[in-house]
């Protein structure tokens, strides 16, 4: 066989062949097991309500997955964090705290509860005056807040009007704290504060309130005077959820189980329904920035910020 020909024929077969060695040395970095950790507080009946899922769980990244219980968001930060599991249903903040330890975790996909894009937003709502209220308009006026530990009521509005330019301790006269965001509304429309902070999905009806969020509750329950409140500014979106795995998992692992989670609610809803029962819109991917209005919440630069004593 002349030599060209002979070239020609083992060509295929030496391409074949390389192409395989290089899947075999990708997939090398494989685990033998998935470390997956839910976060169950006091559910007596997690291990088999999540079942569905972790078997889902299991088809989709090809290995057996091993089922760990957290009693807290708090645990299992921790456990990711120490490299004790691989993947966690995490919070924003929750993503974001473990972040800040290690910086160890890729997240995946976020949650929807309906058919809208998976965000929310911090909000800051003032009285309609005639004209737009603008944050100019409110410099000295009163600002109700939540608790020091409120996501939407506290951290995030307060970072992210820095990160615009506004100190609210020194742009508002008084930051008060009210006992919900509803109630901060209500304070609005009694005088007893000129602001509040809320939060909101920003979609639907905004003559309804939007979907959900302190909008919408208020106007649900009837509020009198909603008609007579805007939104003055806006944080930027925020995922509900952050399905997340270790970094130092292979990335032909994490492209398989974003795909997988992807499909879930179409091919396996009840294993869907199983680790997102209140939020069943289904996933959308998500990456690390598009947490960063909750990320803030732990640079330094916010410390003195978010302290109750800090100006």
């Amino acid at each position: 066989m002349p030599a060209k020909i002979l070239v020609l024929a083992v060509l295929p077969l030496l391409l074949s062949f390389l192409a395989t060695l290089a899947q075999a040395q990708q997939e090398s970095g494989m685990p033998d097991r998935l470390r997956l950790g839910v976060v169950v507080a006091a559910d007596e009946a997690a291990r088999e309500r999540v079942e569905p899922f972790r078997l889902a769980l299991e088809d989709v990244a090809d290995m057996p997955v091993d089922l760990f219980l957290m009693d807290t968001m708090a645990d299992a930060i921790e456990a990711l964090a120490a490299d004790r599991i691989d993947y966690a249903r995490l919070s924003p903040s929750g993503y974001a705290a473990v972040h800040q330890l290690c910086a160890c975790i890729e997240p995946l996909v976020t949650a929807a509860p309906d058919d809208f894009p998976a965000r929310f937003y911090a909000i800051l709502v003032a009285k309609r005056n005639g004209e737009k209220n603008t944050l100019a308009d409110l410099k000295g006026t009163r600002l109700a807040v939540g608790g020091t530990h409120a996501v939407t009521g506290y951290r995030v509005p307060l970072t992210n009007l820095a990160a615009d330019g506004i100190n609210a301790r020194a742009h508002f006269s008084a930051l008060v704290e009210v006992q919900d965001p509803v109630e901060g509304l209500r304070a609005i429309l009694d005088g007893r504060v000129q602001a509040s902070l809320a939060w909101s999905t920003l979609a639907g009806e905004a003559k309804n309130g939007y979907t959900a969020g302190t909008l919408n509750d208020f106007y649900v329950a009837g509020g009198r005077g909603f008609n007579d409140l805007e939104i003055v500014w806006r944080s930027p979106p925020i995922p509900y959820s952050a399905h997340s795995l270790r970094k130092d998992l292979p990335d032909e692992l994490k492209r398989r189980i974003r795909a997988g989670l992807m499909d879930l609610r179409r091919e396996a809803p009840d294993a869907y329904l199983a680790i997102e029962p209140d939020l069943p819109g289904g996933f959308e991917p998500v990456v690390h920035g598009d947490f960063r209005p909750v990320l803030r919440t732990f640079e330094e630069e916010y410390v003195t910020l978010l302290n109750p004593q800090g100006r």
